[in-house]
């Protein structure tokens, strides 16, 4: 079955990602190429669109096909295409919050929407591929018996599947490092790059918008284990929480 949910972190990825320091954002082609404009709503879309990545983990987390049909192996099979089905859609619910912000004038804001677009559009193609692997799978039972080889073929398919989910949560985590990135302004920034380029009053609405769901991830930054949306949470949450980042007035 799905196991993105299961999905960690390696301590390797967690050194590679914490390369992106604050301090970058004194850097002068830091500067350049995220400008100040319209990175609150921004962070709101983002967080909004993490919110779908969420809804998927819980679908499967709360009543799983192999407990919800527990004994009917035929309703299991329905059962996971459907889940595919329905976390397609909330993936493409999650694209489209980044749409618009693939014209804004801000570089690094469109190169992390177009991360953001490109693993919900690899993660929708991964899930057809897998629905089309149980669809297939459930015709040969519907033949008899698979052979053995069938059955070896199709766990090394579906191994492979999941093999590559692993590297789109990679790619997902790694977006959401260069949004918090997004957040910090260019604008009278002290010498490691603390500022965010939004107020209180949006940081604390930010907050509210990640509490929506990830009001039980409360860890800050990256950690080896951490399943790719709890690594998302925890970067996005270290940023608003920790009084180090400071607001503009």
């Amino acid at each position: 079955m799905r196991t993105v949910i299961k999905t960690s972190i390696s301590s390797f990825l967690v050194s590679v990602l914490l390369a992106f320091s604050p301090a970058i954002a004194a850097d002068s082609s830091f500067k350049t190429h995220n400008p100040d404009g319209n990175k609150y709503e921004f962070g709101r879309a983002y967080i909004s669109a993490l919110g779908y990545f969420y809804a998927s983990d819980q679908r499967w987390i709360k009543m799983p096909p192999k407990k919800k049909f527990k004994g009917d192996d035929n309703k299991i099979i329905l059962g996971t295409m459907e889940y595919l089905v329905q976390d397609n859609a909330d993936l493409r619910v999650a694209k489209n919050y980044m749409v618009r912000y693939l014209g804004m004038p801000n570089p690094l804001m469109r190169k992390v929407a177009d991360m953001m677009i490109v693993v919900c559009d690899n993660e929708i193609n991964l899930n057809n591929k897998a629905k089309f692997l149980w669809q297939d799978w459930l015709n040969l039972k519907a033949l008899g018996k698979p052979s053995s080889d069938q059955e070896k073929l199709f766990i090394k398919a579906q191994r492979e599947v999941e093999v590559k989910r692993k590297d789109y949560d990679k790619q997902l985590i790694q977006a959401t490092v260069l949004m918090t990135k997004v957040l910090l302004s260019q604008e009278n920034a002290d010498d490691k790059g603390h500022l965010l380029a939004i107020t209180d009053k949006e940081r604390d609405r930010l907050q509210g918008y990640l509490d929506r769901y990830g009001k039980e991830m409360l860890d800050w930054g990256l950690k080896p284990g951490q399943t790719a949306l709890k690594a998302s949470v925890s970067v996005i949450r270290e940023v608003l929480e920790d009084p180090v980042f400071t607001t503009r007035k």
